[in-house]
């Protein structure tokens, strides 16, 4: 037991020694804290004093301009001074001359104040008149676009119009030429009609005659019919034959029969008749149209009759010529619209 005693003693000092290392150890180390502390704050009133340095010489050359500029203020103050006396003297004795200047220059105020005057008027004058002149300027700028719009829009239709009539000048071109042609192919087919009444005409009882694309073949009353009757004759249906033949050999055709007679006293049969030349014209025409029909083969759709009595005569009814051209029946032969 007494053995170990020693190495407790070394062993308490030695833990005391390590405690008061330790408490060293943290009071250098604020120490070392509190020293950067310092030497921060040492640096800032470094920086402090320098400026403060700076200031110093900056004031200290203000001063020096401001002493410079006060000696040199003095001596505008002396030289003023000395000349002051120079210049009373010399106001004095031109008193009289600036006199007269000041009128001379109160005078040109006077005549500057009336011209400033009249050009003020002058320059609103202008002003007004610039705007009169911007509102004209303006409104014909909108009269000229509308002007302008017109124009195009003239122009648009003048292009269309022309357009049009190029169109309608080939179109009436070809109109033309479709009617040269049909007026040509209606002559063929008088033609093919003719031959059919060639005995006729070479007697005087028939005859063609073209209207543009319709021809008319007209047949004298007595070649159909005797006098005052509506029946046809043998000799007229024998002609009707023919005429038939030929007009249904001409296709997309409309027959119109229409019977004329002349202006002579009308003469009733003993057993009754007709009322008057208008009466048995109706009747010679409607007889024509049903042969045809009925016996040439005409279509009733395309066939059509009327009576005119003495109303159109085709010669003056003063001569027995002309009364005998008067009487007759008429076929037109004109195409289907």
């Amino acid at each position: 037991m007494n053995r170990f005693l020693p190495l407790l003693a070394v062993l308490s000092l030695s833990a005391c020694a390590g405690a008061q290392l330790e408490k060293q150890k943290k009071e250098i180390e604020d120490l070392q804290t509190k020293a950067g502390s310092l030497y921060s704050q040492l640096q800032e009133r470094a920086g402090e004093a320098e400026t403060l340095k700076a200031q110093k010489a900056e004031l200290e050359a203000k001063l020096a301009e401001a002493e410079g500029k006060i000696a040199a203020a003095e001596n505008r103050a002396s030289a003023l001074s000395s000349s002051n006396k120079s210049l009373s003297d010399a106001i004095g004795a031109s008193k009289d001359e600036l006199g007269g200047r000041l009128n001379a220059v109160v005078a040109e105020k006077d005549a500057l104040s009336k011209r400033l005057s009249d050009t003020l008027k002058e320059k609103l004058a202008l002003e007004r008149l610039k705007t009169v002149y911007q509102s004209a300027r303006e409104k014909t700028a909108r009269d000229l676009a509308k002007l302008s719009a017109e124009r195009d829009a003239i122009l648009a239709k003048l292009t269309k119009a022309e357009g049009a009539v190029a169109q309608s000048g080939d179109a009436a071109k070809a109109a033309a030429e479709a009617k040269s042609a049909a007026v040509l192919r209606t002559r063929e087919e008088m033609g093919a009609a003719a031959d059919s009444v060639l005995k006729e005409m070479q007697d005087g009882a028939a005859r063609l005659d073209q209207a543009g694309e319709s021809f008319l073949l007209t047949l004298s009353d007595s070649s159909l019919f005797d006098e005052g009757e509506a029946k046809l004759t043998e000799r007229g249906e024998a002609l009707l034959s023919r005429v038939g033949a030929a007009l249904k050999a001409i296709p997309g055709k409309h027959w119109r029969v229409e019977a004329h007679s002349d202006n002579s006293a009308f003469k009733k049969g003993l057993l009754g008749g007709y009322a008057g030349h208008w009466e048995l014209t109706a009747a010679r025409a409607t007889a024509v149209a049903r042969w045809l029909h009925e016996h040439a083969g005409l279509d009733p759709a395309r066939l059509s009759a009327a009576g005119f009595g003495e109303f159109r005569p085709a010669k003056p009814n003063d001569s027995a010529e002309g009364r005998k051209a008067n009487r007759r029946v008429v076929i037109e032969v004109a195409p289907v619209k």
